[in-house]
């Protein structure tokens, strides 16, 4: 029999302060009180944490909760033990006495709820106290990162099902086991329930659409996007604002930049001291810090309801690591921004951290030899270029010496040996501290074939991240196709895509939908890989519809890169690359085209004629159309705060232009305008006076 969830209100309300659970936190609540145990997927701002933590509230006993990060664990014990809940954690940021004493009070059944990290499990103290406590449920968060398919993936994380294991035979009985996470596709749900080993679980999806975001990506001119965000930050000034970059030398940059400009910020990455990270992400979410410049390192369980802008500084590797960046804006459910900055120097760091994290299987047995040999009297040092050398020398000489063996590699380079030290870390077979490394978890007889497909599957992340950045379609369906939701072609009006589309529809200052120079030229490049193949064979490369197993390393590296476009747009941008002399008849790049897309020759490829029958001049002056934007967005703004809506559902961009542009503002040229009646009784008043009274109080040059 289902157990009744409303008897658990009253505890609700008064521990956590809610009337009810939200309608999808219902269903997992009812699965976590029926010891069931559970797959739940929640959208970020869903309210993962409440569905295991009211059931461990409300039926006594001890949770130990598993989470990645110091920081997130500290955030939750801090409020729960504000709401008067028995809880505590143990991370290495604790000196060794306060952990005794958590383990000593853990054994004894202190704590309602207790937060550790996966490599806790390692810790026999810890272990021992666990197994004294009455423990009846293990939760699981960010549980993505058991998955070599996830953004984050922690090989910690995909042992804790065999840690599990061993736990409930030491105890003699099972243990309930709840997993969650915000971001997972149909295949890191199967690696989920796998690597944790859920028992039959009861599997609950949330829809992955965040209405109240509005998402956009920008182009930017320069790799350098300092101005472009200077300019971002001062259209949204008082709002709290998080600006993701994908390396810590970016985040020092720009953080340099922007405060040099006046701006309050400030930064967050790993290679801050500890005590000053917490610092910092305390002042954020107080209030007192209201723009953060900072890596992924950032904000995964952080809980801050009202950021209301998230800027991209740098494309993610990924749209799992995107979703879950620009997620953090508008958690309190308000209207807010993601928008991301573009540029194609944004590629080059994925490339290298591709190769960086995914070595080519057949090297990494040489490497992980002449590693083991450094390490095994003890902690030392790992010359990177000095391994190299040696391992390189070796093999040439065997290669020499015995020709009939074989020997596949005749060099290995720096980068094999640093991506190779990378894998063997995580996956916890040598352990770093203080620039020295030593053996952990050694697998003498490991084999690494896995380390192809997964450097395949980063690849095919790369390439879906890079084709929603540039394609014309709403971005919005794109996301929620890309987590398997299979919704039918829609637009969603509240992203850039979608607003430019009715911008032109409305003409309005029209736009022409012309393709970037940026994807021709990554079309360009992915022809000439595979000029030898039939152009059906191509296509389904470029579509990403054909297995990666059955693709060479070249071709898995542009797999799915046009994923998001239409047929019959490329098949157009292929003639059109063809009769610029771009490509020859067998898609192949010629000398003009090389020229082409290494900058060195410009061709106006793409770009659509201008119109003649544009006016020359505005029938207004354009101090005063400018002006007028700038007040119906602040009124927009004003207004879809106050009634707690999308800014996209009072007016879209087209509209402000078109308001912007009439000669005469009255209700009448509002109607004429093609403004709605409802809309005009509701909302035309209060813009009318806004700009009336922005006008009076400005002198023009007429």
């Amino acid at each position: 029999m289902d157990f009744d969830i409303s008897l658990m209100r009253d505890v609700l309300k008064s521990t956590f302060g809610f009337d009810d659970f939200r309608d999808l936190q219902k269903p997992i609540v009812q699965s976590v009180m029926n010891k069931r145990d559970t797959l739940a997927i929640l959208k970020t701002s869903g309210g993962k944490s409440l569905t295991y933590q009211m059931p461990a509230v409300y039926r006594g006993g001890t949770t130990l909760v598993i989470s990645p990060l110091i920081s997130l664990m500290k955030d939750q014990v801090d409020a729960l033990v504000g709401k008067g809940v028995a809880a505590a954690y143990v991370n290495s940021s604790l000196a060794l006495e306060d952990v005794q004493q958590r383990y000593s009070t853990l054994s004894k059944g202190g704590y309602a709820m207790f937060y550790v990290s996966p490599e806790r499990f390692q810790d026999q103290a810890f272990l021992q106290a666990l197994a004294r406590s009455p423990l009846n449920m293990i939760a699981i968060d960010e549980a993505h990162c058991a998955s070599q398919w996830g953004h984050d993936f922690r090989p910690a994380y995909s042992r804790l099902g065999e840690y599990l294991d061993n736990l409930e035979v030491h105890l003699r009985r099972p243990v309930q086991r709840v997993a969650l996470t915000a971001t997972a596709n149909s295949r890191v749900q199967h690696d989920i329930v796998t690597m944790l080993k859920l028992r039959t679980p009861d599997v609950h999806i949330q829809d992955f659409d965040r209405e109240n975001l509005t998402y956009a990506v920008i182009m930017a001119k320069k790799s350098d996007r300092s101005v472009e965000i200077l300019q971002t930050l001062e259209e949204h000034q008082g709002d709290c604002s998080i600006i993701y970059c994908v390396t810590v030398k970016e985040v020092e940059r720009l953080y340099e930049r922007l405060k040099a400009a006046g701006v309050d910020v400030n930064r967050y990455h790993g290679r801050l001291e500890t005590e000053e990270k917490n610092q910092i992400q305390e002042e954020f979410i107080n209030g007192n810090i209201k723009c953060l410049i900072a890596t992924s390192a950032f904000g995964m369980g952080v809980d801050k309801a009202d950021v209301r802008l998230v800027i991209h500084a740098q494309m993610p590797g990924s749209l799992e690591a995107w979703y879950q960046e620009a997620g953090r804006a508008g958690r309190d459910g308000k209207p807010a921004k993601a928008i991301l900055f573009y540029h194609d120097a944004d590629k080059n760091i994925h490339r290298f951290f591709i190769g960086q994290a995914s070595p080519e299987s057949y090297r990494v047995e040489p490497i992980k030899e002449a590693i083991g040999r450094i390490l095994q009297y003890g902690p030392n040092s790992l010359d990177s270029r000095q391994i190299a050398m040696n391992i390189t020398g070796q093999l040439n000489v065997l290669n020499s010496a015995l020709p009939e063996m074989g020997v596949r590699v005749m060099e290995i380079t720096r980068n094999d040996v640093l991506a190779t030290i990378t894998l063997l870390k995580n996956q916890g077979e040598i352990e770093e501290r203080d620039g020295l490394y030593a053996v952990g978890n050694w697998q003498e007889s490991a084999e690494y074939v896995w380390v192809d497909e997964v450097k395949r599957h980063n690849w095919l992340k790369y390439n879906a991240m890079c084709s929603w950045c540039e394609t014309n379609l709403c971005r919005r369906w794109q996301i929620l196709r890309y987590f398997d939701e299979r919704k039918p072609h829609y637009h969603c009006g509240n992203c850039d895509n979608c607003q430019r589309e009715a911008l032109s529809a409305m003409q309005v200052n029209t736009v022409e939908k012309a393709v970037r120079p940026s994807t021709l030229i990554a079309l360009a490049n992915a022809l000439n890989v595979m000029s030898d193949k039939h152009h059906k064979q191509w296509e389904h490369i470029v579509l990403g519809t054909l297995p990666v197993s059955e693709l060479t390393e070249a071709e898995t590296q542009i797999s799915g890169r046009f994923a998001w476009h239409a047929l019959g747009d490329l098949r157009r941008w292929v003639k059109n690359l063809i009769d610029n002399e771009v490509i020859d008849d067998q898609r192949k790049l010629t000398a003009k085209g090389l020229e082409w897309v290494e900058g060195r020759l410009e061709i106006p490829i793409g770009q659509k004629p201008q119109r003649q029958d544009t006016p020359a001049t505005p029938v207004l002056p354009m101090q005063v159309i400018d002006n007028r934007v700038k007040v119906i967005r602040r009124w927009r703004k004003s207004v879809a705060y106050q009634e707690e809506v999308p800014e996209i559902n009072l007016l879209n961009e087209a509209q402000i232009q078109k308001i912007a542009h009439l000669e005469t503002l009255n209700l009448d040229a509002l109607k004429g305008a093609g403004f709605l009646q409802t809309w005009v009784d509701q909302h035309a008043k209060t813009i009318l006076t806004a700009i009336e009274k922005q006008e009076r109080t400005t002198e023009y040059e007429l």
